[in-house]
This record gives C-alpha cells, sequence and structure tokens, in this order.
C-alpha cells in the first residue's frame, strides 16, 4: 500500500499538532510555511496523479473504503475502467490500496470495461461487489465478483451476467431490508423514454443470475427523461433517501425522501447535494454520521471549458434538517486539521482583514500570492443592497489592485445566485457561467462562508446550508482578490488557515 499525497502539496512536511489545529489560539504563522505532510482534502485516485470517475463509497469496521472507477485504460481504448480503492479513517489522509477489480482484454469479454457498482458486507464475513460490465460488442450487463479475503482479493463470478433490454442498464446499489428480510438492487435504466431506477430482488447474495427477480420500478424520473446514474439507498433518522445523478444538462446529484408513514417519494425544493461539479454522487452512514461522496471533473479545455470526466473525490458530511431536507457541510476534521492561522497581506503590504464596498463600480482589493497548501478562509458578507455582484478573482496574472483574474466566485444579489467563471474576459463581460448554484441573498444580515482549496478545486460552504464545488486551474502561486462590481457589500473578518 502507498499513501496517496496531493500532487501540488510539498511532500516532505508533517501534520502539525492536533490541538493547535482544533484550538485556534497557535500563534499566526507565514503562509505556505504550515507542514501538512500527505494529508489532502480533495485526492487523486493513486500518488501518481491519475484521475478517478464514479465513487462507490463503503464503510466496513471503521474504515471509509472509497472504491471509484480509475480513469486508466488498457492497450486498446475499448479496455478501461478499472476498479481501484483509497481508505481513509479521518478523511484527510487516504490510502492507495491498488487495483481491486480490473478490466479484461478481451472484447468478447463482459469486462473489457467496467462500470459503476456496490459493494455490501454478507452474514458470512465474506464482501460482494455488484457492477457494471460493458461488453465491447454488445450491451451492458450486471456482474458479480465476491472477496474472501477482507476486501484483498476479488473472485469475479463467471457466471453471474443480469442483461438489460438496452445499453442503458447499469450502477447496480445492492442493499439489505430488515423488514423484508431481502436483498434489492437498484439499477440506472429506461422505461420507454424515461429513465428509471429498477428494483431487483434476491434472497442471498450468492444467488445466480436467475435469483435475481425483477421488483418492478422502484422510481421513476419526475423532471424529464435523463438517466438518473449512480443512484444510492439509505435510511436515516426516520427517513428514507434515494440520491441520484441527473446525465442531462444540469448534471447534479439529487435526493428524493420517503417519511415513515408514505411510499411517495417527495422533493424539497432544494433537492440537490452540491453542483455540477459534484458529479454521481453516493450517501454513505459512517455509524451515526452520513457523508457524500463525489468527484469534481476536470475541464475539456484543459485550464478552461466545461466538466470533462474523470477528476479528484469530494466529500461532504451531510446534515439533516427536522424537515429531513439534508444540507452538506464540511467535515468536522477537515476543519480541524486545516486550522492553523496563517497571515495573506495585500498587496499593498497591509494585512488583510475587512472590506468595505460603496457600490461605486468596480473595486478589487488584490491579495498576495495563494500558497501551495491546502487554504481555509473564512469570512462573512452583509450586503447593504442586491445590486451588482461580489466575490473572489483568482489567477490575477500580478499583485495589482482593481484587477481581475482568469478565474472568479461570484454572488450575484439580484439573481440570487453564486457563479463561477473560469475564462473572464474582462469587468463588463465576464463571459458565460462555467457552473453555479441558485442561493437567495438578503440585504442586512451576515452570512457565514467557509472556503477550502486543496490544488485546483474549491469548496464553498455558505451560511451553513449550501455546498459549491469547482475546479479552477492555476490558483496556486498566483495573486487573488477580493472584489466588488456595482455591490455595496461588507466583507469581514477574513481569515486564513492552513
Amino acid at each position: 500500500m502507498k499513501k496517496v499525497k496531493s500532487i501540488l502539496l510539498a511532500s516532505a512536511l508533517l501534520l502539525c499538532a492536533p490541538l493547535a489545529a482544533c484550538g485556534g489560539n497557535a500563534p499566526t504563522s507565514t503562509k505556505g510555511t504550515v507542514q501538512q505532510g500527505d494529508k489532502t482534502i480533495f485526492p487523486y485516485s493513486t500518488s501518481e496523479g491519475v484521475y478517478m470517475g464514479d465513487v462507490m463509497p463503503f464503510y466496513d469496521d471503521g474504515v471509509m473504503n472509497i472504491y471509484h472507477l480509475q480513469d486508466r485504460t488498457g492497450s486498446l481504448y475499448m479496455f478501461y475502467h478499472p476498479f481501484s480503492r483509497l481508505t481513509t479513517t479521518d478523511y484527510v489522509s487516504y490510502k492507495d490500496e491498488g487495483i481491486a477489480i480490473n478490466f479484461t482484454e478481451d472484447i468478447d469479454s463482459p469486462d473489457a470495461s467496467l462500470g459503476t457498482g456496490s459493494f455490501i458486507k454478507g452474514a458470512d464475513g465474506k464482501y460482494h461487489c455488484f457492477y457494471t460490465g460493458h461488453p465491447a460488442n454488445a450491451v451492458e450487463v450486471i456482474r458479480h465478483a465476491v472477496s474472501s479475503d477482507n476486501q484483498k482479493t476479488w473472485v469475479k463470478d463467471e457466471s453471474f451476467n443480469i442483461r438489460g433490454t438496452s445499453n442503458d442498464f447499469r450502477d447496480p446499489y445492492v442493499y439489505y431490508d430488515s423488514t423484508d428480510e431481502c436483498y434489492y438492487m437498484l439499477v440506472t435504466t429506461r422505461k420507454g423514454d424515461k429513465g428509471v431506477i429498477q428494483q431487483y430482488k434476491a434472497d442471498s447474495l450468492d444467488a445466480a443470475s436467475d435469483g435475481w427477480t425483477d421488483n418492478g420500478t422502484f422510481f421513476e424520473n419526475d423532471e424529464g427523461t435523463y438517466n438518473m446514474e449512480c443512484p444510492s439507498y439509505i435510511e436515516w433518522n426516520g427517513f428514507r433517501y434515494l440520491a441520484y445523478s441527473e446525465q442531462g444538462d444540469n448534471r447534479v446529484t439529487h435526493y428524493r425522501y420517503q417519511t415513515a408513514d408514505s411510499d411517495e417519494w417527495k422533493k424539497f425544493n432544494r433537492d440537490t447535494i452540491d453542483s455540477t461539479g459534484f458529479y454521481a454522487g453516493r450517501l454513505e452512514k459512517a455509524g451515526d454520521k452520513l457523508y457524500a461522496f463525489a468527484w469534481c471533473a476536470r475541464l475539456d479545455g484543459g485550464d478552461t471549458g466545461a466538466f470533462d470526466w474523470g477528476g479528484n473525490l469530494v466529500a461532504h458530511e451531510i446534515k439533516q434538517e427536522p424537515d429531513g431536507s439534508l444540507r452538506a457541510v464540511m467535515i468536522e476534521n477537515v476543519k480541524n486539521t486545516f486550522g492553523n492561522s496563517v497571515t495573506y497581506n495585500r498587496v499593498n503590504g497591509e494585512n488583510v482583514s475587512d472590506f468595505k464596498f460603496d457600490g461605486a463600480g468596480f473595486k478589487a482589493y488584490g491579495v498576495e500570492k495563494l500558497s501551495t497548501n491546502v487554504t481555509r478562509m473564512h469570512f462573512t458578507v452583509t450586503l447593504d443592497s442586491l445590486d451588482g455582484d461580489f466575490g473572489l478573482t483568482f489567477g490575477v496574472n500580478g499583485d495589482y489592485d482593481n484587477r481581475l483574474g482568469k478565474n472568479m466566485l461570484s454572488f450575484i444579489g439580484q439573481k440570487g445566485r453564486i457563479s463561477c467563471y473560469n475564462g473572464v474576459k474582462n469587468i463588463l463581460r465576464y463571459g458565460d457561467e462555467f457552473t453555479g448554484i441558485n442561493y437567495a441573498l438578503e440585504t442586512g444580515r451576515a452570512y457565514d462562508a467557509d472556503i477550502v482549496i486543496d490544488g485546483e478545486i474549491l469548496s464553498l460552504y455558505f451560511d451553513n446550508k449550501i455546498a459549491f464545488t469547482t475546479r479552477f486551474v492555476g490558483m496556486q502561486n498566483k495573486n487573488f482578490a477580493f472584489y466588488s462590481n456595482g455591490a455595496k457589500v461588507q466583507i469581514a473578518g477574513i481569515k486564513f488557515y492552513e
């Protein structure tokens, strides 16, 4: 096993004392000098920087196993996406356990390429993986593998093949129902012209293919025709939750819920976890806590463009409101680990603390270069009006005030939207929105904002209600700035941590 390192962190550093990180009373350090070792928030699939795709979290005996599709191919283009595994107990230190289940370099094999699946432990102590096989010359098929040595090796059941009627038949999620005393499997597929999640049923995890019977449609798309990828199902504190990702224009992870006394699937006004930078999200319980795991994709233009396939792991803790609605928050140990106070200065040498913008045109206060360390920043924003927009701009080419960088995180009051731009033109024309999330803003109240940056990935946690993840290429070792473009707003209590 080898530890996964963020390839953008200094490799020779050691972790700071936990008490100093948690307490927040340690002396303030110069930015970039805090020893972080191998700690990371948004790991790659391996220490070599290989990207990951769909995540299959599996919690077992105190360890979160992050199985995922690894963005790696074989000798030919039709052989790809082996299952790889990271493990963690604290969500800042990850071990690379290597390839778990590999593709088969045979165009006639059902495992010529692999697609998403799920992992479950049987009552006999054996581990089971149900996954998608994609033959080079045939439609998708549900496959099965078993581990009898605590997930070290996996043996495929070559006779196990559950076939659908089209090439949209994938992403099995298997769970045990203690009430019905059986296993259910949810499968992403289609019914007519609409995406559905079909349910299959078996009495045993060792059941043969024909032992899994079609139990009908579990959930039908209630807002469009798109496929609902990577489903997961969780029962938590009296509610039942179904999460899935939209294979469509919106490209987000949705969730639906049922109450204890009803089988009707309902949705809240905000029915998503994060935004388009958090794709193929799955829910997984760990004791009394609930987490959501997904990946933030690389960009199809290299340092600009739209989200492509494959990226970095993103994890949020999920909190439940009294009405059952879910909200994503920063994992507590992430906040504690990267809690060492550091100093950032303005480009003119002043300390960064508070900025008040009067709404008169464009104004930006430049800050020194962003460290290559994992960096967390906290501040509050209070709007005096909803006019204009404000926020942070990254990748500023030089130590200037009143300049925009190529990346922007913008709060737009009148639209009630937080937007990202990754190819900014000028103060009059930012270009097309890269990604965004709706969030209504009000005047006269202070909003809490927490941002974590690791490499190219940035997650904003805002108002203790939403998480918003994006990818900005080229943030580190570049100046950044707090800006306002016609917004009358105060950004106060700015603090930085590593």
